[in-house]
């Protein structure tokens, strides 16, 4: 299978932007096991900006 450069720019964007996503998850579930609520809200804000940033790129795509 040929794939064009831009497609594995794209593939390399969505691979970064999954495992920030992922290592927030992960970061949320070990906070919420700790009891760690004051850091818990600045990783559930990050995360939150983070799915924003995918939602408003998505905009440009429809």
């Amino acid at each position: 299978m040929n794939i064009s450069p831009l497609e594995k720019k794209r593939i390399r964007n969505i691979n970064y932007i999954m495992n920030d996503l992922h290592e927030s998850v992960n970061n949320i579930y070990e906070l919420l096991i700790d009891h760690e609520y004051g850091a818990l809200k600045g990783e559930v804000s990050k995360i939150n900006a983070q799915l924003k940033t995918i939602t408003d790129s998505l905009e440009n795509e429809i």
